[in-house]
């Protein structure tokens, strides 16, 4: 096994904080859409589907950024909620979303989603290993009859 990290069981709490923190990173998403779309550009509308054009660029780049922590809540609760898949398409979102700001990269951003991807692969090859396992024994069993 790859990196050195301690098991950590999570207790209910921290459950419930950490889903509590995907359904608000969610829905802080979902409210920054009309805004982080298109530069220029605020979609408006019950289906966001009508454009109100000449809007300052500053708007676009702040809702950027902002989607930018967003992403990044989401991604560090999905990382403790062991959806690693997700937390790195969150964290990667995020990363899109800081430069979209014009803003630098942030190398702890870059640590979560470094220790998203290893937990990730970890996963699989801990899956990998036991359905090995899972089929080498059958196949033995098969071969015994």
């Amino acid at each position: 096994m790859r990196g050195s990290y301690v098991l950590h069981v999570l207790s209910f709490q921290e459950i419930k904080d950490a889903k509590g923190a995907v359904t608000q990173a969610e829905q802080s998403l979902k409210e920054l859409k009309p805004f982080a779309t298109e530069k220029g550009v605020v979609f408006i509308g019950k289906k966001l589907t009508n454009k109100r054009t000449e809007e300052s660029q500053d708007t676009y780049v702040q809702a950027k950024a902002l989607q930018a922590k967003a992403y990044f809540r989401l991604g560090s609760a999905q990382l403790i909620l062991g959806e690693y898949d997700e937390a790195v398409k969150s964290l990667e979102c995020s990363i899109g979303s800081t430069k979209e700001a014009n803003l630098k990269v942030d190398t702890g951003l870059m640590r979560k989603l470094n220790q998203a991807k290893r937990f990730r692969n970890d996963k699989i090859e801990r899956q990998r290993k036991k359905f090995k396992l899972l089929f080498s024994s059958s196949i033995q069993d098969d071969n015994r009859e």
